[in-house]
C-alpha cells in the first residue's frame, strides 16, 4: 500500500477515536448535570408542597429540623445533670428525637394554629422531633393537638426549679380568656377553655411539653383507660395557670339563670392516660390565678330542695379556678365506674408501669392535689399548696347549697396501685367551712387510698418522709400487705390502717407504722389479723391515742394513749 494513502488512514483512524472519548466524556457530563440539576428542583418543589401556607424554605421531608436554631439536647437529662441527679431522668426519654427541632418562626400560616400545625406535621412526617418556640409570648386562639413523636418545647429559663417562686419561662403560650357576662345567656362556653390535647391519645407515644407558661390551656391526653398503648409522656417545667372547665350540668334550666356558670370539680391543668411510662416533673401548677369571678345573683336549690335561693353576694358562688385536680394520671372517672378495692385482674389500668410524677409545686383550693395509679407508682417531693380558712356554699354541683355532711374532696395526695413509693413531699390541706353553719367539709386527707373511687388493694408500699398537716390513711381498703409507714411528720392529724370496711373484716400482713412525729393518734385495725405487723419507735405529743388490734408487735412508742382494741372472733 503506497506509504500517503496509509498515512491517510492513520489520521482518520485518530480523528475518529479522539472524537469518540470527546462524545463520551460530553455525554456522561452532560447526564450527571442533568441528574444533579433535577434533583435539587424536585427537592424545592417537595418543599412547596408539603408547606403550601408556608412562605419560607424548609427542609425536605427526608431531612431533620427546619432551618433556624433551637435547644436540641435531653432537656431531662440536661436538668437533673445540672441538679447532681442524673439517674433521676428516666432512660426512656432517649427516644425523643431532640436533635430535629423545627423552630416555629420557620413556619406561617393565617394564625399560631396553623403556624404550629405545619410545624408539628413536618415534624411527624419526619419520624418526630421537637416544635421550639423561642422566648417570647404566642397567643393561640383556639386548641392545639400533638403527633406521636412530637414534643413541644420553650427556652429553658434562667431560674429552671418550678419550686421557686421566681420560677418563670420565658416561653409563654396564651389561651383566650373567659369574660363573664352576667346577663342573658351569658357568654358562650366555647370562647375559651382551650385545651392542648394529642390526636390519637390511645397511641400516641414520645410526646411531650416542656419548659413553658402555658395560661389558660389545659393539658389533656385522655383516651381509653384500660385499653390505651400509648407510652413516653413528659410533662416538664410547665407553668400553668387559669385552667378550668365549665360544669356540663349548670346552668340548669328550671331554676338557674342561663348565665350562670359552676367551675368543674372534674377539671385538672394536666390529665393522662397512658400504658406505660409518664413523666410529670419539675412544674408550677396555679401560682398566678387572675381570672377567678363572683357571681351576684346566682339562684340554687335549697338544702332540702324545696326552694329556690338567689346569692345576692357574688363571693359566695365565684367561679374558681382552682376549684379542681392538679395533676391526674390514669384515675379519671370511667363511664361504669371502678371496681372496689381493684387488682391487676379486675382494674388493669390502675396498675401501668413507668408512673413517675416529682418535684411538682401544686397550689389547689379543692379536689385533689396528685390523684394517680400505676405498678410500680413513684410520687416523691412534691410541694402541695392549699387555701386556709376557706368557706364555700354551694354542694359539688353548684346546683344546691352545701349541707353540714357536703365532701368537696379536699386532698393532697389520692393514689393507688402496687409497688408504689410516696416520699419526700410536702403538703397542706384544708377542709372548708360550709356557709354560715358551725360544720367543715367531710374531707381533709393528706395521703389517701381507699376501697372506692378507683382504689386498690395494698400491696407493697412505703410512705416515708412526708410533711403534713392531714392524715396519712390506708382507710378500708380490704387486704393490705406489706405496708411501711416510716419517718412522716404529721402535724396536728392521724395515721389510719384500716383494713376492715364497713362491711366486712379484712386481715393485714407486714405492716410497719415506725418513727413518726405524729401530734395526733395512730389507729390500726383489722380484724382477721395477719402476721408481722408493727408499731414501734412513733413519737406523740401527749394529746392523741394509739389504738390497735388483731396480730401487731407495739413498742418503744412515746406520747401516746395506748390500747389495745378487742374485736369479736369470727366464726
Amino acid at each position: 500500500m503506497p506509504t500517503k494513502l496509509l498515512n491517510q488512514r492513520v489520521k482518520r483512524f485518530v480523528f475518529f477515536f479522539l472524537g469518540t472519548l470527546i462524545f463520551i466524556g460530553l455525554t456522561v457530563a452532560g447526564y450527571a448535570f442533568t441528574t444533579l440539576f433535577l434533583s435539587n428542583n424536585s427537592s424545592v418543589s417537595s418543599n412547596s408542597s408539603s408547606l403550601s401556607n408556608s412562605s419560607i424554605s424548609s427542609p425536605s421531608l427526608s431531612s431533620c429540623g427546619s432551618s433556624r436554631v433551637g435547644e436540641t439536647d435531653n432537656a431531662i437529662i440536661s436538668f437533673y445533670r445540672n441538679n447532681g441527679r442524673e439517674n433521676l431522668a428516666p432512660t426512656w426519654t432517649n427516644q425523643i428525637k431532640w436533635n430535629c427541632v423545627y423552630n416555629i418562626k420557620d413556619f406561617s400560616g393565617s394564625n399560631l394554629v396553623e403556624q404550629f400545625n405545619a410545624a408539628r406535621d413536618m415534624a411527624a412526617k419526619n419520624g418526630g422531633g421537637v416544635v421550639y418556640f423561642p422566648s417570647g409570648t404566642y397567643i393561640f386562639n383556639d386548641s392545639i393537638k400533638l403527633k406521636s413523636g412530637v414534643v413541644i418545647r420553650g427556652e429553658t429559663p434562667s431560674v429552671k426549679l418550678a419550686k421557686s417562686n421566681t420560677y418563670n419561662p420565658p416561653t409563654k403560650l396564651v389561651f383566650p380568656e373567659y369574660k363573664p357576662q352576667l346577663s342573658g345567656n351569658g357568654t358562650p362556653n366555647e370562647t375559651a377553655f382551650k385545651t392542648i390535647q394529642t390526636t390519637l391519645p390511645d397511641q400516641d407515644s414520645n410526646i411531650g411539653i416542656i419548659n413553658l407558661d402555658i395560661n389558660r390551656g389545659a393539658i389533656n391526653f385522655v383516651g381509653d383507660l384500660d385499653n390505651s398503648k400509648n407510652s413516653n409522656i413528659i410533662i416538664f417545667g410547665i407553668r400553668s395557670n387559669n385552667v378550668a372547665k365549665p360544669d356540663p350540668k349548670v346552668p340548669n334550666s328550671e331554676f338557674q339563670n342561663p348565665w350562670q356558670r359552676y367551675s368543674y370539680r372534674f377539671a385538672a391543668n394536666i390529665e393522662l392516660t397512658a400504658y406505660e411510662n409518664v413523666f410529670i416533673a419539675n412544674n408550677r401548677i396555679n401560682d398566678n390565678i387572675t381570672d377567678n369571678y363572683e357571681q351576684p345573683g346566682y339562684k340554687l336549690q335549697s338544702r332540702d330542695k324545696k326552694n329556690i335561693t338567689t346569692y345576692q353576694n357574688g363571693n359566695k358562688v365565684s367561679f374558681h379556678y382552682g376549684n379542681h385536680y392538679g395533676i391526674v394520671v390514669n384515675r379519671g372517672g370511667k363511664k361504669d365506674g371502678f371496681k372496689l378495692a381493684a387488682t391487676p385482674t379486675t382494674e388493669p389500668g390502675l396498675f401501668r408501669k413507668g408512673i413517675i410524677i416529682r418535684d411538682n409545686w401544686v397550689y389547689h383550693t379543692m379536689r385533689v392535689a396528685i390523684h394517680a395509679a400505676g405498678d410500680g407508682l413513684i410520687i416523691q417531693n412534691n410541694d402541695i399548696k392549699d387555701e386556709p380558712n376557706k368557706q364555700w356554699w354551694t354542694d359539688p354541683t353548684g346546683t344546691r347549697e352545701a349541707t353540714g355532711a357536703v365532701t368537696l374532696e379536699n386532698r393532697g395526695i389520692d393514689w393507688s396501685g402496687w409497688n408504689v413509693l410516696i416520699e419526700g413531699n410536702n403538703y397542706q390541706v384544708y377542709r372548708h367551712k360550709i356557709g354560715d353553719t358551725k360544720y367543715l367539709s367531710v374531707d381533709g386527707e393528706g395521703i389517701l387510698i381507699q376501697e372506692c373511687c378507683g382504689g386498690t388493694t395494698v400491696n407493697n408500699v412505703i410512705i416515708k418522709n412526708n410533711k403534713g398537716n392531714a392524715y396519712i390513711g390506708l382507710y378500708k381498703v380490704r387486704e393490705i400487705n406489706k405496708a411501711t409507714i416510716e419517718s412522716n411528720q404529721i402535724i396536728n392529724s392521724d395515721i389510719f390502717v384500716m383494713a376492715d370496711t364497713n362491711n366486712q373484716p379484712y386481715g393485714m400482713n407486714q405492716v410497719k407504722i415506725i418513727n413518726n412525729q405524729v401530734s395526733g393518734n395512730i389507729i390500726t385495725k383489722a380484724s382477721l389479723g395477719g402476721q408481722d405487723n408493727e408499731i414501734s419507735g412513733n413519737q406523740g405529743n401527749q394529746s392523741g391515742k394509739l389504738e390497735y388490734c388483731c396480730s401487731i408487735k407495739v413498742n418503744n412508742n412515746s406520747g401516746f394513749n395506748t390500747s389495745k382494741i378487742e374485736v369479736p372472733r369470727q366464726s
